[in-house]
């Protein structure tokens, strides 16, 4: 199943790891409902890996596991070796909704995050501006959330998950509120921090577009396998995607896979 770029390459390091994770929820008459089953995927350090798939896939469950969200499930996940256990500061979730206290300026939300990780107060303010204005929101840092756009709320929540230095990003269908033009900028922001910062990042959508233009590999998940369904590896570079014709292959090849209810 597991495709890897570049095998002529010394290998990089795999960084999360998940072996053979299922889960179930048990219904109250006490029958099971099986959400995923016999999942394995391996994340290399750096990359973005994007999961694409249709409502009730999984995707988000699984997700919420690596996060540490819920702690009962069958298998094994590993974060540079070690199992997962619980939430963590080395795991952020963003979510599509920004979850930002609307009582605080944009400076205050990243500085609260902060202040609950015990980082000390002499450090915080230098952090939750420097991470601002990473974002692009150094003009609006003392503007109260109500005040701003979608899109930079948006912007305001991955200054906040980025100044926790995570060790992994885990973004839950982040952008899918926003309109097309305002998702095109976030993208390209988001592909320069990758950049600039190396986080390994899992993001989650079911926007194939989107899919394809963000991520090293494209995982795509099924509802009735209750798991992966196939994989895409992507080597083109990510500035070339918007125009390149084997893009728009990929995007039809994994558009028939998407729908063929299989």
């Amino acid at each position: 199943m597991m495709q890897f770029k570049n095998q002529s390459s010394p290998p990089q390091k795999v960084f999360l790891s998940l072996k053979n994770v299922s889960k179930k929820y048990i219904q109250r008459n006490s029958e099971s409902n099986t959400v995923l089953e016999n999942i394995n995927i391996q994340i290399l350090d750096g990359e973005i890996v994007t999961i694409l798939g249709k409502s009730g896939c999984g995707k988000s469950t699984l997700l919420n596991l690596i996060a540490g969200f819920e702690n009962s499930f069958g298998g094994e996940i590993l974060l540079n070796g070690k199992p997962v256990k619980d939430i963590s500061p080395e795991r952020i979730m963003m979510f599509q909704e920004s979850a930002l206290f609307p009582w605080l300026t944009a400076f205050q939300n990243v500085d609260f995050a902060l202040k609950m990780a015990k980082v000390p107060k002499n450090q915080r303010e230098k952090q939750a501006k420097h991470y601002l204005k990473i974002v692009g929101l150094s003009d609006y840092s003392n503007s109260y959330i109500h005040q701003l756009s979608g899109g930079m709320k948006q912007r305001v929540s991955l200054a906040r998950a980025l100044s926790l230095n995570p060790k992994i990003l885990l973004m839950d269908e982040p952008f899918a509120a926003l309109d097309i033009t305002i998702k095109k900028t976030l993208y390209k922001e988001l592909l320069n921090l990758h950049k600039k910062t190396r986080k390994t990042i899992l993001f989650v959508t079911h926007n194939i577009n989107e899919a394809v233009l963000l991520g090293d590999r494209v995982i795509v998940m099924s509802p009735r396998i209750y798991g992966i369904k196939k994989e895409y590896p992507i080597d083109i570079p990510k500035d070339q995607r918007d125009d390149d014709l084997s893009i728009k292959n990929i995007i039809n090849q994994i558009t028939a896979d998407l729908y063929d209810n299989a």
